[in-house]
């Protein structure tokens, strides 16, 4: 009965937000009045792996060659998406709409459990600002791939079984790849773990072209509405051709790959600092608050530190709430849960000449928050994989 009652809402939302699908005038009027640019069809970024799917099945390599997607741009997902699209026939308008139902409904149902779980004046408050952000506005007009592996990785972390943990993680990995920096939330169960984490390696060498090809046709937005390592040296980089500095085509991978190293050396000393190396107890189980903040902090460090990302990919930020809520700093507590307030909303600041200062502030205040968000996840990181993680050697400490 409480199952029941608990679909009632996101049922009701996911019907609503179809409904409105089937009529692309009011689909276009109605995000323009929320200031979210509209595209038609409706869902354009699934609706996009339908018309790629058409360029696949007539023999094209689709990561160089897409003529039928409406903007005829290379294809920037793994190959096995365009094998699930062909297998579950949702080419035919009633499967895709059945498709797109679901994939709403579970995300509204996700949603809302964590909602009611994360309990809290701060928690709530932070949902319900994300809840109508322009971030989940656009995450739900474009219904991006992101939202199934949003999925995914919350079915693994809530299941009760270690193999069907294994099985929606896998799935989440082979539809996008970097949901395997979320794999830490199996680090208390090292076989599993193991398993896993050799599964996706094998994946990974097997697909190497393909995910070279994703890389490579990957769009490094420098805009207030990314983030990551990506978007801050195309933002260095357009900044130095603008106004004739050193940066340049020949030398902006140099760039790209020090700003990597340095948070790669950022993140390991944070972590350091709550990580205890030599003797210490180990806890044998994992409490969920834990394993969603592992899972989504884990996707959102990865994500930072090695890739260009649109804002859409914060909707992970929400799986760590639980774990922050319960952090007894409450300073920590309350510049987290504003910051990622603010940075939900980050399309909101975006406009206006990108080389004006106006801009240059906006977005350094913007990407200032997203810093700090990765500062804190990267310290609790480090104390939760603390807990069940032994390396008996000891280091100075730092």
């Amino acid at each position: 009965m409480n199952k029941i009652k608990f679909s009632i809402l996101p049922f009701i939302l996911s019907f609503l937000v179809l409904y409105l699908s089937l009529h692309h005038e009011a689909w276009v009027i109605f995000w323009k009045t929320l200031n979210i640019p509209a595209l038609t069809p409706p869902f354009s970024d699934l609706d996009s792996l339908l018309k790629t799917n058409l360029s696949y099945k007539e023999g094209f390599n689709v990561y160089l060659e897409n003529p039928y997607d409406p903007t005829h741009g290379p294809y920037m997902y793994p190959l096995i998406l365009l094998n699930f699209v062909e297998v579950f026939k949702l080419n035919n308008p009633m499967y895709f709409k059945i498709f797109n139902f679901i994939i709403i409904f579970s995300y509204f149902f996700i949603i809302q459990n964590l909602f009611i779980k994360n309990y809290g004046k701060l928690s709530n408050f932070s949902m319900a600002i994300f809840f109508f952000s322009t971030t989940n506005f656009i995450i739900l007009e474009r219904l991006n791939v992101d939202i199934v592996m949003f999925s995914f990785v919350y079915f693994a972390i809530i299941s009760n079984k270690n193999l069907s943990k294994s099985f929606f993680f896998l799935i989440a990995v082979f539809g996008k790849v970097y949901p395997i920096f979320s794999i830490f939330f199996l680090i208390d169960k090292t076989k599993y773990f193991l398993l896993v984490l050799f599964s996706s390696i094998v994946y990974l060498f097997f697909f190497k072209e393909d995910i070279y090809f994703m890389g490579t046709n990957m769009i490094e937005f420098a805009r207030i509405f990314a983030y990551g390592s990506g978007s801050i040296a195309k933002a260095i980089y357009y900044y130095s051709r603008e106004y004739n500095l050193f940066i340049n085509d020949d030398n902006y991978i140099y760039l790209k790959l020090s700003i990597i190293f340095l948070f790669i050396i950022i993140a390991i000393l944070l972590m350091r600092k709550s990580f205890i190396f030599g003797d210490k107890s180990i806890n044998k189980n994992m409490p969920i608050n834990e394993r969603l903040f592992l899972a989504g902090g884990g996707i959102y460090l990865g994500t930072f530190i090695f890739a260009a990302n649109v804002d859409y990919r914060l909707v992970f930020l929400l799986f760590t709430f639980s774990y922050i809520l319960e952090v007894n700093n409450n300073l920590i507590k309350y510049i987290y849960f504003i910051s990622c307030s603010i940075i939900f909303n980050s399309f909101i600041f975006e406009g206006g000449d990108p080389y004006s200062i106006s801009y240059l502030f906006k977005a350094g205040f913007i990407y200032s928050l997203k810093f700090i968000i990765f500062g804190i996840i990267c310290y609790f990181f480090g104390k939760i994989i603390n807990n069940y993680v032994l390396l008996n050697f000891k280091l100075p400490k730092v």
